[in-house]
Formats: C-alpha cells, sequence, structure tokens
C-alpha cells in the first residue's frame, strides 16, 4: 500500500512544499540506527528498534522509479465504496494522519496513521523502513488531517522511528507495524485515537462494524477517505483480511471498531481478493508500550477529541455523521442501518430485520420485504420480527424521500444454527453444491442475457432485464461447478475469469488482453490495461475460500446494481453505471 512519489505525478506539488519545510529545519538528533533496549515485554521478533531521521531535505522528489506492485482486484470488486471526509477538523478525521518521508536520495514515501497519543503515530513498518531501497526512512513528516492543499493542524516532524527487530530482520508482514515519536505533541490540537486488543471471538462477529481510513494514492491529492465494512472475510491470529477498499497510500492507516473508534488493526498489505490488516494484539501493545518507555512518548488510554474553537463569521457547520458512516451526499436516500447484517448470520426463531434511511429532506416512506412479507413505514426507520427457519434469505428495502428521491437496496443473511456457515460454505469449510451452482448460473445467464441477448428459457426478458442486443438469441448450457466430490477447478476458474473479466470490460473499459474489444458491449470511451484476476485455488488445487466468497458477492452485488439500481450498500453511487431508470 505504501505509495512513493513516482505512483502519479500529482503528489509533487505538496510533497515539494514538504521537502522545503523540512529543509529549513535543523536536526537535533544523529542520523543512524538506534536499537533500543528490551523491557522483556514483547515476544520475540517486538524488540523495538528505532533510529532518528535526518530532517534535512534538499529538493523536491524527482526520480520516478518502479511502482510497487497492487493487488488490484478488490479495488475493482467490490465497486469503489470511499467516501471523501472533508471537512477532516471533525474527529475521528483530525486524527487520522498523512506520513510522508523520504527513503533514499529523492525516493519519497507517502503513507496513513494514525495519532494513538499527543505525540506518538501508529503505521506500517513498510512505511519506515524499507529493504529494497536502503532501509530508514529520513526527513519524516506527519501532517494531521490533511485535506488537500489544507492542512488545519499544521505539520510536525519526527524524533524517531521505531519499528520491531522482526521488521528488519526478517521483513515479516507479522511484524509489519510502526511507531513515530513526534517532536511536538501535536496530538493535543488533533486529537487521538485509543488502541485495543479485541479477542478474536469479537473480531470474528459477522456484525462486526469497521472502518479504514486513509490517503489513497488514486483520489486527489492529500485528501482524506474512509471505507467502511461489516464482517471480516477472516480472523487470524496476525491478521484481518477485509474486502474494505483500499489502495496504495494507505498503507499504516487505521481499521478501526465503527461504535468507539477503537484501533484494531494497520492497513498493511493485499492478497488478490482481500486487502490486510496487522491485527492489534498483546504482542503489539506490547511493543508499542515498550516503544513509548524508550521514546518518552505518550500513549492515550481514552480517545481524545480534537478541541472544536469557535471561528466568528463562519456558517454553522453540519452535523457529523456517526463514526463509520459516510455523509450523506445529496438529495438521494441513504441507508444507514441494516440488520441483520449484509452477509451475516442469525440464529433461527425470532429474527428481527431492520432498516433505517435518511434524506435531505425526511423520508416519507419505507418498504421492506422478506421471506415473501412486505413491511412499510411512513418514515425513515422499520424494524419488523419474523420467524425465519435456516436458509439463505434476501431483504429488498426501497426508501422515498419528500421530494420524491428514491434508493433500493438489496442484501442478503444467512440463517443458521453453525456459527461458521456462510452464504455459499457450511460451517466445515465446504461448498455448498447447490447455492454456489445456483449463483454462478444466474450470474452467467444474466450477463449472456445483457451483453448478448442470450435468453436462458427463450423467453423475451426485455420489460423486465435490460439488454444491450437488439436481439433475441438461443441460450446455451452452463457446466456443473460444484459436485459432491468437490469443485470442478478448470470449469469454477474459467467461469470466474470470464465473468469478472467481462464486467471489468463492460463497467471501465478494462481489456482482459489489452486490445479493444467492438463485439462486447462496454459503458467505458477508453481502453484501459489489464488488472489481475484470482487466485481462487491453491497450486495444489484446494479452494481458496475468502476468495471465491468474495468474488461472489462482488458480481453479486455489482450486478444488481448495474441491471436494477439496487445498492449493496446502502448509498447510491453515481460513479458506476446503471441502467435503472434508462429509457
Amino acid at each position: 500500500m505504501r505509495q512513493t512519489a513516482m505512483t502519479g505525478r500529482r503528489l509533487s506539488w505538496w510533497l515539494a512544499i514538504l521537502a522545503l519545510l523540512l529543509s529549513a529545519l535543523a536536526s537535533t538528533a544523529e542520523p543512524g540506527g538506534v536499537p533500543a533496549a528490551a523491557s522483556g515485554g514483547p515476544a520475540a521478533g517486538f524488540a523495538p528498534v528505532a533510529h532518528r531521521p535526518a530532517n534535512q531535505a534538499g529538493v523536491a522528489p524527482r526520480r520516478q522509479s518502479a511502482a510497487e506492485p497492487v493487488a488490484g482486484y478488490q479495488r475493482v470488486f467490490p465497486p469503489d465504496d470511499r467516501v471523501q471526509q472533508s471537512p477532516t477538523t471533525a474527529f475521528p478525521s483530525s486524527a487520522v494522519v498523512l506520513v510522508a518521508g523520504r527513503i533514499v536520495d529523492d525516493l519519497w514515501v507517502v503513507c496513513s496513521g494514525a495519532l494513538i497519543g499527543p505525540d506518538v503515530v501508529l503505521t506500517a513498518a513498510h512505511c519506515l523502513y524499507d529493504h529494497e531501497e536502503g532501509g530508514w526512512v529520513e526527513e519524516l513528516a506527519v501532517v494531521p488531517g490533511a485535506d488537500g492543499e489544507t492542512w488545519p493542524y499544521g505539520y510536525e516532524v519526527a524524533a524517531s522511528v521505531v519499528v520491531p527487530a522482526g521488521w528488519v530482520e526478517l521483513g515479516g508482514p507479522e511484524f509489519d507495524l510502526g511507531v513515530v515519536a513526534l517532536a511536538s505533541p501535536i496530538g493535543e490540537q488533533a486529537g487521538w485515537l485509543p488502541v485495543g486488543a479485541l479477542s478474536s471471538e469479537e473480531l470474528a462477529d459477522p456484525g462486526f462494524s469497521y472502518t479504514v481510513a486513509g490517503y489513497p494514492g488514486d483520489k486527489p491529492e492529500g485528501t482524506q477517505w474512509w471505507a467502511g465494512g461489516t464482517g471480516f472475510l477472516r480472523v487470524t491470529d496476525d491478521f484481518l483480511f477485509m474486502d474494505a477498499d483500499a489502495y496504495q497510500g494507505m498503507s499504516g492507516g487505521p481499521v478501526w471498531r465503527s461504535s468507539d473508534q477503537v484501533i484494531v488493526g494497520v492497513v498493511s498489505h493485499e492478497r488478490a481478493a482481500a486487502n490486510v490488516a496487522r491485527r492489534i494484539d498483546e504482542d503489539t501493545l506490547a511493543f508499542l508500550e515498550d516503544v513509548c518507555a524508550d521514546a518518552g512518548c505518550t500513549i492515550g488510554r481514552e480517545r481524545a477529541e480534537a478541541p472544536q474553537p469557535e471561528q466568528p463569521g463562519q456558517p454553522e457547520q453540519p452535523e457529523q455523521p456517526e463514526p463509520g458512516q459516510p455523509p450523506v451526499a445529496g438529495p438521494q436516500p441513504v441507508f444507514t442501518v441494516l440488520e441483520p447484517a449484509r452477509y451475516g448470520r442469525v440464529a433461527p426463531g425470532s429474527v428481527t430485520v431492520r432498516a433505517v434511511a435518511v434524506s435531505d429532506t425526511p423520508v416519507v416512506e419505507l418498504v421492506v420485504r422478506v421471506a415473501g412479507q412486505e413491511f412499510a413505514a411512513q418514515s425513515g426507520e422499520l424494524a419488523a420480527s419474523l420467524a425465519l427457519g435456516p436458509g439463505l434469505y434476501t431483504v429488498e428495502a426501497l426508501a422515498r424521500d419528500q421530494q420524491g428521491d428514491t434508493l433500493r437496496i438489496l442484501w442478503d443473511f444467512v440463517v443458521s444454527d453453525d456459527p461458521g456457515e456462510s452464504v455459499w460454505f457450511d460451517g466445515n469449510g465446504q461448498p455448498k453444491a447447490e447455492r454456489i451452482n445456483a449463483t454462478l448460473r444466474a450470474l452467467v445467464e444474466a450477463f449472456r442475457w445483457h451483453l448478448y441477448g442470450m435468453s436462458w428459457d427463450g423467453v423475451d426478458h426485455r420489460a423486465d432485464m435490460p439488454t444491450h442486443a437488439e436481439e433475441i438469441v438461443p441460450g446455451e448450457p452452463v457446466p456443473v461447478w460444484v459436485s459432491e466430490a468437490g469443485f470442478d477447478q478448470a470449469a469454477t476458474e474459467a467461469t470466474l475469469r470470464s465473468l469478472v473479466e467481462s464486467f471489468r470490460w463492460h463497467f471501465w473499459g478494462i481489456s482482459w488482453d489489452g486490445n479493444p474489444h467492438g463485439d462486447v458491449p462496454t459503458h467505458a470511451e477508453q481502453v484501459l490495461p489489464p488488472e489481475p484476476v484470482g487466485p481462487w485455488f491453491t497450486p495444489e488445487g484446494q479452494p481458496i475460500r475468502e476468495n471465491i466468497e468474495a468474488t461472489l458477492r462482488a458480481l453479486n452485488e455489482a450486478f444488481r446494481w448495474h441491471l436494477f439500481g439496487a445498492t449493496w450498500d446502502g448509498y447510491p453511487h453515481a460513479e458506476l453505471p446503471t441502467h435503472a431508470g434508462m429509457e
């Protein structure tokens, strides 16, 4: 996720400003690695290794070099969920920091981080020590609440940077966590976030709501963006696998529990179908304690919100959204509460289905349909209790505000006694053949219809499903992807690849082979280079559950939006094409 200057010349203007500011500072400490004495708290590999940056910059960065590899799959599927935060003076945006520094010559790194005390920033180790580019970062500065050209709290330089010994010696991702001890307590103005080691049971809860924050390099320079998520794809002793969107530049950014902004992870790296955060556990907490014991910094036990001084003559600021919830943008309704959680699991019996919608004018109608029943309210909140047996359920909700603007959402949840069961896999991790076959069949047949007018049953479906074709042609058979013996690897890989690549082309003009394809409709006006897909199976042929689930989920959500205008997360997506409402 680290972003270097070469990942976009767009970054050069503010990197140049930082370079000029830093060049005016005289370093009060000699540069060089300073191994810190371990106090006996951290486990092996987590002994702190410190470095005092030179903080003497020359000129703005000019050199361009090879880009850091990006597993861009989740950047594309599901569609971009990130929401910009502006202004950033409201907590917790104020405590999210942009981290920039020079590693060697004119090669700069740009990362994200979070204030966790008045004078300490938590980030990723690879933002501070790079094995391939010469080691330690130099001329490091952090900018709390950076908002494009606006730096509401100014900036501060690093007195020291610290990473685990395991990162310096081994470079393993389990050690990808670092600390910046600042020269002054800028957090007293910007605020700071608490850090907590949560239990695996709480983190693995399908309804666990979290937020990822940082400064992605594919957005306007120096702007802060959040992405929300419900339920991690996977929780291990060291890592949190998530489908929340992230991009280069968000490395080191915090992953916090949405209800109280307790940091539970630090954005680290990508997998093919997941973004991965280094989990906060007892080892990492001991590392943080040891760092500040040596560096003299202070870790806040509770969150500290940025003070909000009165600004005479300024217009009143709108009410801020709840943590983890993107702000309401525009006149269209948005859904802020969805229960049960998307792709979550609840026990059989009495199940409460709840939806809350808001808009810039009062929501006057909310309709919810589930399990063949319909419920309605003349307000923006509705809760209904149903007796549900085991199975997969899809909820449809429609909100309409006073001005007549509407938004539709479809989301799925599982009713089961087995806490490990999901939509497509049982509690033992085995694929549900009937469910996976049904999902893939529906996706293949719907896409064939949409692109080519190929009807799966010989019937004309133009009245209820859009197509780019001018005439109807007969359907073709589809394979069986999963049997009692398990996955047909070749058929599954071929179908998933075809769906992903075709949809990328249709949405964005991302060509699977780099060439234009005039025979396949697209909403894009230019041809973009190919991006990697998968993997869905290990080299030994074993299915990778989280990757398969992420792809099925993303395709399902993207189809619903594109064909019917049904959002997957409660928010409209004007940046993505949809046929809903088209003549």
